[in-house]
């Protein structure tokens, strides 16, 4: 198949419906069994489903997930080299090995957005073509077409927003492409022109998405986080307004998912601490306790505080292979990353980043390592009231988009830099604190306990603390570059967030001389796009003498 922006004459199609799937497991990992003519599809509502569940199903692709681990964290100061042995799949060694180190090419396999753009072409073929189905199909019901489009919308806006923030200038396609014959030229578009029709996209979603789905028929699988519901939206919405430093619209979206979850926690009858609806990390109670909160985070998964999620089956599948591959498993603990030296070293006893009581560096890397640490966030960790760590398989941990303490930390960082106060009482930043300490003593509850002086009541005092906690609490969940990245944009300089994103080089001078100016921040469009697609430009950091920049 050629690369670009999915062009194809044939629809590769999923026969099977969404009421036919018993569990988010067979919704997932099926496959397309047949290739069927355009001309002869969109014929009832079966035939919208299966193209429903293969822009989902293409998000679970190895390639896929492979970009939201490596654009989100691969030039972050989370992750270094690890062991690499053998080949892995989708990853040329050479080339990562490169990337770690700073050095990125337009032919590197990170620089290809393809697989996003594939998920796009197959949510505006559904948005395109699926309305006619309505005068063909009677079982197809309005409302029905109203919560699919939902979904179409969000996926495709969630891609659009990762191709932005990595690339920054990306064409903008609203319309499906499907015939190899059509002369396919698209220039890039605006980011804020892109970001301001997801805004649009996703304000037309929030009105007919579900507020949930129904549940599957084993309770580790859920359709109500593995598929897109209004708290998706709103956390989407969130996570752009944030992007875009509206903060006011950041923190109404928030507002709207905490909101949300405490109903939802009402109703249940869920009991927690505080002010939020997190899940209780249980004390200690006997010699090999389960830190409960975390293992159903990512051990049971579709846990609670889950918004949406990728999820896994129980059987060892390619699709999962990526995870295993760059961040490793019990029968593969050193992989091609593992984290940071000196965000892992001493974090059992204390270091800078986490303090002696954060069970979260137990849960995030084995931290008995003595010079390489490898990354056990997916992976849960039993610990003993002696604090002797073991660890078990957690069932192929599902990749997490968006959860609640995810939220929680987005809101914190709106009010912090939004900084309103009332009669000259810093409301925002007390908020702010109260955020961001909750999800900090969750984690710490054998603790001294923060209070909302000092440092911690102050805007710089703040700002570091809440990026300090979203390092914390979603290590290796594909933020932390995104995170340093929307730093950099805020202040107008690379200075700052490339001293915290090179901590991890022993020499760092070297990549941050690369990384100072700012359109090196974003990724090089891949040469074979170039040659595909002569309206592109390449980002101009990364242009020689022999780079297709202009239509000719």
């Amino acid at each position: 198949m050629k690369r670009g922006l999915m062009r194809f004459k044939y629809i590769a199609m999923v026969l099977c419906s969404v009421g036919a799937l018993s569990s988010c497991e067979n919704f997932l990992n099926t496959v397309p069994l047949n290739e069927i003519v355009l001309e002869n599809f969109w014929e009832n509502e079966e035939e919208v489903n299966s193209v429903v569940m293969s822009c989902y199903s293409g998000m679970a692709q190895g390639d896929f997930l492979t970009r939201l681990m490596l654009w989100g964290e691969l030039r972050s100061d989370n992750v270094v080299e690890g062991v690499i042995t053998g080949e892995i799949p989708y990853v040329n060694n050479d080339q990562l090995r490169d990337m770690l180190e700073g050095n990125i090419l337009p032919n590197y396999y990170i620089a290809d957005w393809s697989c996003f753009y594939r998920i796009i072409n197959r949510c505006n073929t559904v948005l395109y073509y699926a309305p006619q189905v309505l005068e063909r199909d009677p079982d197809f019901k309005v409302s029905e077409w109203n919560y699919i489009k939902a979904e179409m919308l969000t996926l495709r806006a969630l891609c659009y927003f990762y191709l932005v923030r990595s690339f920054r200038d990306v064409p903008l396609v609203l319309e499906p492409t499907i015939d190899d014959s059509e002369e396919f030229q698209v220039a890039a578009a605006d980011p804020d022109v892109v970001l301001n029709q997801l805004v649009k996209d996703l304000q037309e979603a929030e009105l007919s998405a579900l507020k949930e789905f129904p549940q599957g028929t084993s309770s580790v699988y859920s359709y109500t986080k593995a598929r897109v519901t209004k708290q998706t939206v709103w956390a989407l919405l969130a996570d752009i307004y944030l992007w875009m430093e509206r903060y006011d619209e950041c923190v109404t979206y928030c507002e709207k998912v905490i909101a949300a979850k405490i109903e939802d926690a009402e109703k249940g009858n869920m009991s927690y601490a505080g002010n939020y609806p997190l899940i209780a990390n249980q004390k200690l109670t006997s010699s090999n306790n389960v830190h409960q909160a975390y293992n159903q985070i990512f051990g049971t998964r579709n846990s609670f505080e889950s918004i949406f999620e990728m999820p896994f089956g129980y059987n060892y599948d390619v699709k999962r292979d990526a995870l295993r591959s760059y961040y490793g498993a019990l029968d593969n603990p050193i992989a091609t990353m593992t984290a940071a030296t000196f965000i892992a070293e001493g974090a059992a006893e204390g270091n800078d980043l986490y303090k002696s009581s954060d069970i979260r560096a137990i849960e995030s890397f084995d931290v008995t390592g003595t010079s390489i640490y490898p990354i056990h966030k997916y992976v849960c960790a039993s610990i003993s009231d002696n604090g002797g760590v073991g660890y078990f398989v957690s069932s192929y941990s599902n990749w997490i988009f968006y959860r609640l303490t995810d939220v929680m930390l987005m809101e914190a960082e709106a009010l912090v830099e939004r900084n309103d106060s009332v009669d000259g009482n810093p409301t925002d930043l007390a908020k702010a604190f109260d955020l961001a300490s909750s999800v900090y003593h969750r984690a710490n509850l054998k603790g001294d306990a923060l209070t909302f002086s000092g440092e911690f009541a102050t805007q710089d005092g703040l700002r570091k603390f809440v990026l300090e906690e979203r390092q914390r609490e979603l290590m290796f969940e594909g933020k932390r570059w995104f995170d340093l990245v929307r730093k950099a944009r805020r202040e107008g300089s690379n200075s700052a967030m490339l001293d915290l994103a090179t901590r991890k080089y022993t020499s760092p001078g070297t990549v941050k001389s690369k990384w100072i100016k700012p359109d090196m921040l974003y990724l090089p469009i891949h040469e074979d796009e170039l040659k595909v697609n002569l309206l592109l430009n390449q980002n101009p950091e990364y242009v020689t003498d022999k780079t297709i920049t202009t239509a000719k």
